[in-house]
């Protein structure tokens, strides 16, 4: 190399300098004068994918022109070009598993669709309103891998066919236990013992509770069995306001005998009428997994608040019910929730064990008390509680969705 003092190095540096300047300006200036390029551009390009835009989807396409993406966190700008309203499903190449849907996208929307990917093949399923499916070309994901990834594998028809067969055989043994309880009701008022009219009103009504997730499939027998005064003309003293509630209302506000016993034989009669008729009901596939959620979320918000009380202050033993009755739901999808997303059945089982676990400790020898005798930390607690349970459970619905016909509603 030679001293580094000597005239022969200090000469021959300047000439290098030189040289290394003259190419690197000759770069740059070429970069620049690229066309939308620059030098931030050009070396983030290998570490971000392109935005493609909105996505479209109709029945000429499925998300034509879909680019290779990064893993992790990609947000993709779905718009529905065609004439009916689309699903979107976010896919492994093997059309296994499913990361993300998009529920029903109407005509001439564009919406969000986020998802978590991990390095792989991937691609989209798009499908109409009519039941008809169209698929993207491939993509692929490159990356590191990451985390929050969360995958399931769609539910099929058949799938959901046995969930409400399992779901409907605890619904009839449950159906048999009200019209028992009924009886033991109108038995009771023959007496004067009020006390004893609405510890058997209690027990009957909770059996029904515990029933939340086929009101749909009931009927007209729904409104007649467990309809509230809310929305009729007349309220509490409409003569279409029957059941369950109308006796509760009578019992807490004095009503006659001769008026309790008229009530109590009318829903006894309308218990056995839905007995009878259950066979030949129909439950819609999507019902149960929507109920698993739906069930608690009508606790929330009539429950908890009071609107559903006529006087009987049961807002508490009505919640345990009605967490029996989402229990009875998750049951009949346990087998399929295994198979498609076992970390999402135990996320439910466990968030249903920690409400249980705080509606228990709120009953005392007597029973439970009223809402409104609870302190501000119960209450908190409690509506905390469930709103957790609520966010574990909000997933069922959308995994186990199958799309039917004209209507997905």
């Amino acid at each position: 190399m030679g001293e580094p003092g000597t005239g022969r190095r200090r000469a021959a540096i300047p000439a290098m300098i030189v040289i290394i300047c003259l190419i690197g300006l000759a770069v740059l200036a070429g970069l620049y004068a690229a066309p939308g390029r620059s030098p931030t551009a050009a070396s983030s390009a290998v570490a971000r994918s392109p935005d493609p835009g909105p996505l479209a989807v109709s029945s000429r396409g499925c998300l034509p022109g879909i680019t290779d993406l990064r893993s992790g966190r990609s947000t993709l700008r779905i718009r529905n070009t065609g004439n009916s309203p689309e699903e979107v499903q976010i896919l492994d190449d093997t059309h296994t598993y499913d990361y993300a849907d998009l529920e029903l996208v109407a005509p001439g929307t564009t919406r969000e669709l986020i998802v978590v990917l991990p390095p792989g093949r991937f691609g989209a399923s798009c499908e109409a309103d009519d039941g008809t499916i169209g698929y993207s070309d491939p993509f692929q994901v490159t990356g590191p891998a990451v985390g929050g990834v969360h995958r399931w594998i769609p539910a099929t028809l058949t799938d959901l066919g046995n969930a409400v067969t399992n779901y409907r055989t605890s619904v009839t043994a449950g159906l048999k236990q009200l019209a028992s309880d009924t009886d033991a009701l109108q038995a009771a008022t023959d007496g004067q013992d009020r006390a004893m009219i609405k510890k058997r009103w209690l027990t009957a009504y909770l059996d029904y509770e515990q029933l939340g997730g086929v009101y749909d499939t009931f009927g007209d027998y729904a409104d007649k069995i467990n309809g509230l005064p809310s929305g009729l003309p007349r309220g509490v003293q409409d003569p279409a306001f029957t059941g369950f509630h109308k006796i509760e209302y009578l019992l807490w506000h004095n009503g006659s005998d001769d008026q309790i016993r008229a009530a109590t034989r009318l829903l006894d009669r309308d218990v056995h009428g839905l007995v009878k008729a259950f066979p030949h009901q129909e439950t819609a596939p999507n019902d149960v997994p929507l109920r698993t959620h739906e069930i608690l979320e009508n606790t929330m918000q009539l429950t908890l608040t009071g609107q559903d009380d006529l006087g009987s202050h049961s807002g508490l033993a009505t919640t345990a019910a009605n967490i029996d009755g989402t229990r009875m739901t998750l049951k009949a999808l346990t087998p399929l929730l295994q198979q498609n997303d076992p970390a999402l059945l135990a996320s439910a089982e466990h968030s249903l064990d920690q409400l249980d676990a705080v509606v228990t400790s709120l009953h005392r020898r007597g029973g439970y008390p009223a809402l409104r005798a609870l302190s501000r930390t119960q209450q908190e607690r409690l509506d905390g509680t469930l709103s957790g349970t609520l966010e574990s459970l909000d997933p069922i619905p959308t995994e186990l969705e199958v799309l039917l016909t004209q209507d997905n509603s």
